[in-house]
Order: C-alpha cells, then sequence, then structure tokens
C-alpha cells in the first residue's frame, strides 16, 4: 500500500457533536517529538544515513516498506546481514569446497550456545560495507537485530556510543528515528488479544496460542527497550533523536504523519507525500476535480452541528484528513453552511506559516506524480482553470483557497489550520 490510500475514498467519517472528538484525538493522535535541527542536517549537511528502529508490535517493518515505495531509500537491515553472515561463517565447507546450507534452526542453537559469535563492532562493519556500495543513496539502517537470542546478551551494546561515533566517521547519521508504544499501551492491547477467543479450527501460527504469544511479545519488548538505552542515549546527547508515539496502533495515522516529516526533507518523490487541502465556498469550484476522483470533504456532512463552535470544526476537519490519510493528489473541502464561513470573526493564529503573494494555479504545487494522476482522467473540463490563495507550513502543508475567498476568512483558517496540525 502506497501513501495513496485507495481505501479512503470509500470512507465516510462521521464526527457526531456530542462525541468529545478531542478525547478520540488523543486516544489515536501519532506524536512526533523532533528538533529543527533534525531539517538542517538533512537539507544542508549532506548526511543521508538514518538509524531506525521499533520493538515488537511497533509497526516498524509496514513503515520502512512505505518509504521504499515512496521514496526509494535503500534499507540496511542489520538482522539479514547478520543472519547472511552467520550462514557463511558457521557452514561447514562440503567436501567440494562450497559451502553447505546452514539451517537457520542450527545457527540459532550454535548462536544459544555461543553468544559471544555476534558483536557489535562486526555489526556495525556489515553496516558500513553496505553504506559505501551505494553513497548516494539515502540509507534507512534498520539497526537492532529481533531475534530474541542476540538481544540477550546484555553486553552486546555496552560499546555503542564508542562504535556508532567510530561508524560516524566514515557514514555520517543525520539522525535515528525510534517508534515507540508505551509498556501500559504494549501490555493492555497484548492481554486483551490474549482473552480474545479464536474461531473453531483456528491455531496461531506454530501452534503457540494467544497467551503464551503475548507473553512472548512482552519479554521480547523488554529485551529490546533494555538494548536501545545505550543507542537512544547517544542520539538524544546530540539532539538527534526523532520518538514517534506509535501507542495508537493505526498504520494510517502513524503512516500520515511520518511521510509528510520524510517529504520536508526534499527527498525524491516517487509518489505523493505531501498534503494539500483547497478550500472553496461553493463546490462547483472544484467540480472538475472531484470529477478526477478528487476527495470531496462537505463540513456539513461530517458533523452534526455545522453550526458549532469554530475551533471545534476545525478539530474534526483535521480529524477526518488525518483518518483518510495522505490523498492522491489532493482535498476539496467545502466549507458552506458551516461556522467557516464566519471565519473571519476569529482571532488569527500564532504560527509558522507564511503566504504567497500572487495568486497561483493548483498544478504550481503539484509534482509530477499528482499531475500524472489528474491527467490520467478522461474528462472534457480542464482541472487547472482556478487560481488560488496560498498558504505553506514547513511540515509539507499546503492550503490553497479559492480566489473569491474573504482574504481574512483564508488567513483566519489557515493559522488555524497549522496550529492544530502538528508533526
Amino acid at each position: 500500500m502506497g501513501c495513496a490510500n485507495s481505501r479512503a475514498k470509500d470512507k465516510q467519517l462521521i464526527i457526531p457533536r456530542n462525541g468529545d472528538p478531542k478525547d478520540r484525538q488523543r486516544r489515536s493522535t501519532v506524536h512526533i517529538n523532533m528538533s529543527e535541527n533534525i531539517r538542517e542536517l538533512m537539507l544542508n549537511s549532506g548526511r543521508r544515513t538514518i538509524v531506525f528502529f521499533g520493538g515488537p508490535k511497533s509497526g516498524k517493518g509496514a513503515v520502512i516498506e512505505e518509504l521504499v515505495e515512496s521514496f526509494g531509500v535503500k534499507v540496511i537491515s542489520a538482522e539479514s546481514l547478520l543472519h547472511n553472515a552467520l550462514h557463511k561463517k558457521l557452514a561447514t565447507p562440503n567436501p567440494d569446497g562450497a559451502a553447505a546450507k546452514l539451517e537457520t534452526a542450527a545457527m540459532l542453537s550454535q548462536l544459544k550456545s555461543q553468544p559471544t559469535l555476534v558483536n557489535l563492532e562486526w555489526i556495525f562493519e556489515l553496516i558500513k560495507t553496505e553504506v559505501m556500495r551505494y553513497p548516494d543513496t539515502v540509507h534507512v539502517i534498520d539497526l537492532l537485530p529481533n531475534s530474541k537470542i542476540i538481544l540477550r546478551d546484555k553486553t552486546l551494546f555496552d560499546n555503542a556510543a564508542d562504535l556508532l561515533q567510530k561508524f560516524e566517521e566514515t557514514c555520517p547519521v543525520a539522525f535515528a528515528m525510534h517508534l515507540y508504544i508505551d509498556k501500559e499501551n504494549l501490555n493492555r492491547q497484548l492481554d486483551n488479544a490474549a482473552h480474545l477467543t479464536n474461531p473453531e479450527g483456528c491455531t496461531a501460527p506454530g501452534g503457540i496460542n494467544d497467551e503464551a504469544d503475548s507473553a512472548s511479545t512482552k519479554k521480547r519488548h523488554a529485551l529490546y527497550e533494555e538494548a536501545l538505552k545505550p543507542v537512544q542515549a547517544y542520539f538524544r546527547q546530540s539532539d538527534r533523536l526523532v520518538e514517534v508515539d506509535v501507542s495508537s496502533m493505526s498504520h494510517e495515522r502513524i503512516w500520515f504523519k511520518v511521510v509528510r516529516m520524510f517529504a520536508s526533507f526534499d527527498l525524491s518523490e516517487r509518489q505523493n507525500n505531501n498534503l494539500i487541502v483547497v478550500f472553496v465556498e461553493d463546490a462547483g469550484k472544484v467540480q472538475s476535480l472531484v470529477d478526477r476522483k478528487v476527495r470531496l470533504i462537505k463540513m456539513v456532512d461530517i458533523v452534526d452541528e455545522p453550526t458549532a463552535e469554530f475551533d471545534l470544526l476545525m478539530e474534526c476537519l483535521l480529524y477526518q484528513i488525518a483518518e483518510l490519510g495522505c490523498p492522491n493528489v489532493c482535498y476539496a473541502v467545502d466549507i458552506k453552511g458551516s461556522t467557516l464561513e464566519k471565519a473571519e470573526e476569529q482571532e488569527t493564529k500564532k504560527c509558522l506559516v507564511y503566504e504567497q503573494l500572487d495568486h497561483s494555479k493548483l498544478s504550481s504545487h503539484l509534482n509530477k506524480y499528482q499531475k500524472n494522476m489528474l491527467d490520467e482522467e478522461d474528462s472534457s473540463e480542464g482541472w487547472d482553470n482556478n487560481n488560488y490563495i496560498c498558504y505553506k507550513a514547513p511540515n509539507n502543508l499546503t492550503l490553497l483557497f479559492s480566489d473569491d475567498f474573504d482574504s481574512k476568512r483564508a488567513e483566519v483558517i489557515a493559522t488555524t489550520y497549522c496550529s492544530m496540525d502538528k508533526i
């Protein structure tokens, strides 16, 4: 599944006025803690290596797959490198001199009896060799092996800081990203899963029941957290640690935030990774876009009380967009019949956003992928006929307003949206 979420086209989320959307947002919000110097490192320092880690149930694998699909990054898995290297190291040669195949179970058995076969210096040497093979590529290094046998060695990461410093002499790292789930949330999720009753005839993989699998995951998570501490400390000390709270366990929400963060680094895009929201007071203004399957969100359809307070409606709009995920091209928002039609009566929020002086066409804000998506649809009417007032925010967000929009109204909606839209 790429960033363009095909399932979103069939979703319609109704957020009731009395449904406490703030509470729902708190339960499912994905928080990203990132210092501003990280963008500077990615954009101007020439550092193109990112260290990635996430424990059991963090969704790390899915996020990395999406980064490959959307940006074409090169993934270097420490576990895969170790697996291949250990096969060569431990396999007994055949009489003809060729290396025999070593079964994974036999390899793990040897590791269990000889944990010192693996050391962190060797892991970094394997990673460095792989990085140097592709010097002009953005590398995502999946650093911590998931193997419980390897993580059990409590001394493995003791000298992580010294070895990372040595590694960076050759392969400087821009930042490290940690996908984390707080322990309480993880335990609650696993305990709930353990008490679910399987349908008749259904067993967990490998014949292990859910309760046993839950206990095993908790143990792996504890080992992972302990091994991670020196690596976290190293990157935190230099203000290069990005922490992503994925406790919501909502893949769409996690990816929605992570992809926009990576897109703000000006990486070469394979797919649509920026968010564009077009505001209009008459849906007819964007009919040509709607005909091309651009998702139209009508404010009167997503809340029970369209005349509710302004900030609440804006929160509901952001919630709706976050639930739907990144669109193929953009979202069109029709504010007709809602409190947003009187946004100019509200105060302008303070946030980092700027207005472009000249009105512009939608096409000037699209990448090649997005333009192709619009051009693929057959329609007699052109899709790029309108001019828009444009506001841009650093987190790869573009807000467009039809040129007949009241300027104060556009300013209030734009600054409110950006103040609520935190990466």
